[in-house]
């Protein structure tokens, strides 16, 4: 099995390249660069250094949104970062979330998403009048260093409509689905509904799973550590429903209050509540949710324990056909090091013999 390892460039540049090389020494197939402008440093500047500094680590934008970026400047920036490992790079798109929304754009739709994955794939190709000038000379424009080896575009496919955009137009897909036997079997239908209106074999597509987890030496502190990310859904009025839905009976009025007040204290920390600078901070805030109701949410949201636990659920995976998973820790702000020493020491171990 291939494990990719999200690693957030938000940290100097050169310390993030000497993260990827002890990444690659741990066995890890990739590592995907988060690209959001006002957390990270630049993910293809970053992707080039690290090509540079290793031999094998595959690397990619995870995830590079055309809302932020025009498609041309990302077809640019990618046929750029080939150049440095023509085998190991990808380009993985998604229609966005904090860097579009941190700037006051929306998020793209699913046709708007189609059309910039076509421009882009064209564009890459060296084809013209992909785009045609405002005011020029010529109405003829290509990508000077376009054309050569395809780069592989890899979608990050959540819902059914987008599923089946990138089994119609990708390489790839990121599925970024509940990562159980019934979320994955959902995911691959339609997948492959998407491969079949287009007259496409659905094995044709590179399937990557993504699994959200923390690993720590006891399940306790991996909990713990994940515990901010509750914070914002039990402030919502719709937070019992979503306890509900997924199956998890707590009376939470007695927390109410203080869960609202930690929201509050959240937000203070950074406009985004999902990107919080100071987490052992966030996981203070969090304490205001008994440690039962954070270890039910939890695990219905991720994958949280110690390294065998979290390598148990990988090879489940595998036992329902996964051969390749992109391993999201949560905190933007650090290297997920903790990740990384657990996969290194005893989940890569226990991957060993599984197919892929």
């Amino acid at each position: 099995m291939k494990v990719d390892l999200r690693t957030p460039p938000s940290q100097p540049v050169a310390e993030v390249v000497r993260f990827a090389q002890r990444c690659e020494e741990a066995g890890f197939s990739g590592c995907g660069f988060n690209d959001a402008q006002m957390f990270f440093r630049d993910p293809f500047v970053v992707m080039s250094q690290v090509l540079q500094n290793t031999t094998t680590l595959r690397v990619h934008p995870a995830l590079t949104c055309p809302g932020p970026r025009h498609t041309s400047v990302i077809a640019s920036s990618a046929k750029t970062v080939q150049e440095f490992g023509p085998d190991r790079f990808e380009l993985w798109l998604g229609r966005g979330n904090a860097a579009p929304r941190m700037v006051g754009l929306p998020q793209l739709r699913v046709g708007e998403m189609r059309d910039a994955i076509n421009k882009m794939r064209a564009f890459m190709a060296g084809e013209w009048n992909v785009y045609q000038p405002a005011e020029a000379d010529s109405d003829r424009v290509r990508l000077h260093h376009g054309g050569g080896t395809p780069v592989p575009i890899y979608l990050a496919a959540r819902g059914p409509m987008v599923t089946r955009l990138a089994g119609e137009l990708c390489d790839g897909a990121l599925l970024t689905c509940p990562p159980t036997p019934d979320g994955i079997g959902k995911a691959r239908g339609w997948l492959a509904e998407g491969a079949a209106r287009v007259g496409r074999q659905v094995a044709d597509i590179h399937e990557v799973v993504e699994v959200r987890c923390l690993v720590r030496p006891t399940r306790h502190q991996a909990v713990r550590a994940w515990s901010p990310n509750l914070i914002p859904i039990l402030a919502r009025p719709t937070g019992e429903q979503w306890l509900g839905e997924r199956g998890i009976e707590y009376d939470i009025a007695p927390i109410r209050q203080a869960v609202q007040e930690s929201y509050s204290k959240l937000q203070t920390m950074y406009a985004d509540v999902q990107h919080v600078e100071d987490w052992d901070a966030a996981e203070g805030l969090a304490e205001a949710i008994p440690f039962e109701l954070q270890a039910a949410m939890g695990d219905r949201m991720a994958v949280l324990g110690d390294p065998d636990q979290v390598a148990n659920h990988m090879l489940m995976l595998s036992g329902i056909g996964v051969r390749h998973i992109y391993m999201y820790a949560v905190e933007t702000f650090r290297l997920p090091e903790p990740e990384r020493q657990g996969f290194h020491e005893v989940i890569a171990k226990a991957l060993a013999n599984t197919p892929g």
